[in-house]
Parts: structure tokens; sequence; C-alpha cells
């Protein structure tokens, strides 16, 4: 059975003309790419939506990949931006020396729409705002 969910903001996405892919066993998952002011590229959002469909995570992946030598550094580094952004959390991904980028909200039914939007454009606007320290970070 397909998350409802998933599709109401699908359905909202469609009436903004935001571009993504719903996927998953359950169509539980929105992909969507969003261009940004300071990082070059497209940044990649990734949409799971809880089974219950009262929860949802969105998870900006390799926001920035950095030499493995600056492993400490960027521990410290998304330390720091973490104490500086509300919102979302920045992490460190070991195994591949990238950063990620979290938001985990709850959500209603019948205004998810809405809601997921602002928390992906809420996302958007804080790893652009930060996007200039962790290059900073990572070639200094």
């Amino acid at each position: 059975m397909a998350n409802m969910a998933a599709k109401v903001t699908a359905a909202y996405f469609d009436s903004e003309e935001l571009k993504y892919d719903l996927t998953g066993d359950n169509q539980e998952v929105i992909l969507a790419g969003f261009t940004m002011k300071n990082r070059p590229g497209s940044q990649r959002l990734v949409i799971h939506f809880d089974n219950n469909e009262k929860g949802v995570a969105i998870r900006a992946f390799e926001v920035a990949k950095f030499p493995e030598e600056k492993l400490d550094k960027m521990f410290k580094l998304v330390n720091d931006l973490n104490d500086k952004y509300r919102w979302i959390k920045f992490t460190v991904d070991e195994k591949d020396c990238t950063i990620t980028a979290a938001d985990d909200a709850v959500i209603q039914l019948d205004s998810c729409g809405p809601e997921v939007q602002q928390c992906c454009f809420q996302m958007l606007g804080i790893i652009d705002e930060a996007y200039p320290d962790i290059m900073k970070g990572i070639f200094s």
C-alpha cells in the first residue's frame, strides 16, 4: 500500500512544479534535487516518510567531500555548525569522508505537503549559508 503522506506531499510538489521521484517499496521516499547559490551543482534530498505517516526524515548526503586527513577538523566544524544553526543537524560520515545534513519532523497528513516543502527549503537554505564555512574548513 502506498504511503499516503508521501502521495500527499508528491501532489503538493506537483502543484508547486517541483521535480522529484517517488520511490521505495511502499512509495514512501521522495528524491529531489535542488540548486543553490553557494554550493555548486545540485543537492539531492532524500525524503523518507514513516510507515505511520506521522513523521519524515530528510537527508542531504554528500553536502561536501573532504580528504581523510581532515577528519578531525571536520568533526570540530560540524560541531560548530550545529551550535550555529537550528533546525538541521550536520554529521560527518567517516566511511566516505563526507558531510551529511539531517532533519526529522513530525507531520500531519492534512498539511504535510507544505510542511515538508518548508523543511526542505529551510534545510537547503542552511546548507547554502554554511557551505562557504565548510569549504573554508576543507581548504584551510
